[in-house]
């Protein structure tokens, strides 16, 4: 059995940006390394759950000077519950679905 930790929205796909200047370096790395820094916060629920976090669900990250942004084509790995685990604002947060989502 697969679980999401957070809600399951019916798009294929989705993408997200945020202004670096609202997040510190260390956030900006964790988004960077969303896979490996998810087992920080991933809370096991038994030996049949499996997490939508291995290298297969990593969502496309890109930055410029100004912004951070990442892209996916199948959201398994639920960023939106990551970023706001590791602290970041929601209202920061510029959340988009693909294909008139």
């Amino acid at each position: 059995m697969k679980i999401r930790p957070d809600f399951i929205t019916n798009s294929s796909c989705a993408s997200f940006s945020i202004l670096k200047k609202d997040l510190t370096p260390v956030q900006i790395e964790q988004i960077k390394n969303h896979i490996q820094e998810s087992e920080n916060y991933i809370v096991h629920r038994g030996p049949q759950t499996q997490i939508y976090n291995s290298s297969y669900d990593a969502w496309h990250i890109e930055e410029n000077e100004k912004t951070i942004w990442g892209d996916t084509g199948m959201d398994n790995f639920d960023m939106m519950w990551f970023l706001l685990k590791i602290g970041v604002n929601e209202d920061d947060i510029n959340l988009e679905g693909c294909y008139g989502d």
